[in-house]
């Protein structure tokens, strides 16, 4: 029988445990890191539809929005309470916020100019599907960026830098962040087997993987996956 890799702990997701996960996810280490990848999303795409993945409770689109109105929002989580959380966080933003799996989805094909997810594509239990799905709702050169971390890293490195970043914040964000953190690169992917899934979809030839530093954190990659004309 095969193990979820974590979908399953979301789709039941109880609506106190994603109050909670918003609650962390606005220390001002995180709440930098979706600046960061907001910004870079924004200076890729003028107008359009942008779609985020695993969108939670809606920080990353909330960003987005702030640096270009015009951009239309799509979020998809596969949490209930996860989508709950964010319609309620995004009360005054027009997003369109859905409840659903990446591996298929009703969106339409060659339907959204950009695609995003940060941060939970090693949860996906099937990712070379989603992966699929992703190409086909993409529009003809349009992208999809990942922004993931990976655990082939220096650890110790990584610890000090989140102490550095986690200056600022109260005593409890301070003690759970960077375990929390550290469990969670624990789980995600190593450079190469992300490389390996996507040789095995339509974006194989046309894929870019580059090691970058978000918010003074040199653990994460950035997945360019093009739909070519």
């Amino acid at each position: 029988m095969k193990t979820s890799r974590g979908e399953d702990s979301f789709v039941n997701l109880p609506a106190f445990a994603a109050k909670l996960y918003d609650s962390m996810m606005q220390s001002d280490a995180t709440q930098m890191q979706y600046k960061e990848i907001a910004q870079d999303l924004v200076s890729r795409i003028g107008n359009g539809r942008l779609l985020d993945i695993g969108t939670g409770p809606g920080h990353l689109l909330h960003e987005i929005h702030k640096l270009n109105p015009n951009i239309e929002l799509y979020g998809l989580d596969i949490s209930n309470s996860m989508v709950e959380q964010a319609s309620r966080n995004l009360a005054d933003i027009k997003v369109d916020l859905l409840c659903g799996n990446i591996r298929a989805t009703n969106y339409k094909s060659d339907y959204f100019d950009l695609i995003t997810c940060s941060g939970s594509f090693y949860l996906w239990d099937n990712p070379i599907e989603s992966l699929e799905e992703i190409h086909r709702i993409l529009k003809f050169g349009g992208a999809a960026y990942l922004y993931e971390t990976h655990r082939d890293i220096d650890k110790q490195k990584l610890w000090q830098k989140m102490k550095e970043n986690l200056k600022g914040d109260n005593l409890i964000r301070k003690f759970l962040a960077p375990r929390f953190f550290i469990k969670q690169i624990g789980m995600t992917y190593a450079k190469q087997e992300i490389i390996e899934i996507i040789a095995k979809t339509k974006f194989a030839n046309s894929s870019k993987i580059e090691e970058i530093t978000i918010f003074n954190l040199p653990v994460w990659l950035r997945v360019k996956l093009e739909k070519c004309a």
